[in-house]
């Protein structure tokens, strides 16, 4: 299996990285966007450092588009190294921030193109409208998740530079050969146990929820928050909101094979009995020394294949 390729764009070329050296591509479900990094071998001449976009190539297809958050060239050994890190330019969500106060009758697109123009980036088509309070400090990408759980009762992931929140129930299910290695996963250091939200008067501890899923494991952790005016209309939403984003990732099965086949968030995986039509929740490419091996990961949490 051919290893990935690195395309440099400048404004004025276009050019290939000479060869691939190291290489980790990571795509992962509760974060807004996909990030690379790599060494890889390149020409004397090239213009790397002009880089104004920054894409991988696998079997003649582009599997990510990013910006150029870091290029260095590099001389070493008699020869010219290349090191690149670069995220979508969905991670420029999480870097603007709206103007405070009520903004209404949006739609998801509406929300992520109407106030700033973000190269690259595009929201899944959906008609439904909602609002968004936003509060100081809040960035783009925060507003997203709380508008997609207002809309939909799940949280947003983001898949080749698109904000996407359906998951489809005939999306592609892999079953990977190959195995190097399977296991799973409990991480509870997230977990909020309970959390108490005053009133609009400011009266304390009006709104509760507990959370079963951290009683279950014996772990008190309480939060207390102001009156969150971002679920205004279900002040309970504010609650359960938070306690389902803390279990985020709280269990996981996982696989990792020899090879790729460019497994996309809310896909499906199938492995054996560990793995059975499983949501993909995570994705991790390598590539070295043992050529290419890809993880898979299915979470199970309060969004993603199980409700704790």
């Amino acid at each position: 299996m051919s290893a990935p390729v690195l395309r440099i764009r400048t404004d004025q070329t276009c050019h290939d990285a000479l060869a691939c050296l190291s290489l980790r591509l990571e795509r992962e479900i509760y974060t807004p966007y996909e990030s690379l990094q790599g060494v890889f071998l390149t020409d004397e001449n090239a213009d790397d450092c002009a880089a104004t976009q920054i894409e991988l190539w696998w079997e003649g297809a582009c599997i990510f588009l990013g910006i150029a958050d870091h290029v260095e060239k590099i001389r070493q050994n008699g020869v010219w190294l290349l090191r690149v890190q670069s995220r979508t330019f969905t991670s420029l969500l999480t870097q603007n921030e709206l103007e405070p106060g009520l903004h209404t009758n949006l739609t998801l697109q509406s929300l992520i193109s109407g106030f700033y123009t973000i190269p690259h980036v595009t929201a899944e088509a959906n008609a439904q409208t909602g609002y968004v309070f936003v509060k100081d400090g809040t960035s783009l990408w925060d507003c997203v998740g709380v508008f997609v759980y207002k809309l939909a009762n799940r949280y947003p992931f983001v898949r080749n530079n698109q904000v996407c929140f359906t998951l489809d129930p005939d999306a592609a299910v892999h079953a990977p050969t190959g195995i190097v290695t399977a296991g799973e996963v409990l991480d509870s250091t997230r977990l909020i146990s309970h959390i108490h939200m005053e009133d609009t008067d400011g009266t304390p501890n009006v709104y509760q929820e507990e959370n079963l899923a951290a009683r279950a494991l014996q772990i008190v952790r309480h939060k207390q928050i102001g009156f969150d005016k971002q679920f205004v209309m279900n002040p309970g939403y504010a609650l359960t909101y938070r306690n389902k984003f803390s279990c985020r990732g709280m269990r996981a099965q996982y696989v990792t094979y020899a090879g790729f086949g460019n497994e996309q968030l809310g896909e499906k995986v199938s492995c054996g009995q560990l793995l059975q039509e499983k949501t993909i929740c995570r994705v991790r490419l390598t590539f070295g020394s043992q050529g290419l091996r890809t993880s898979l990961w299915a979470y199970e949490d309060g969004f993603y294949n199980q409700t704790p």
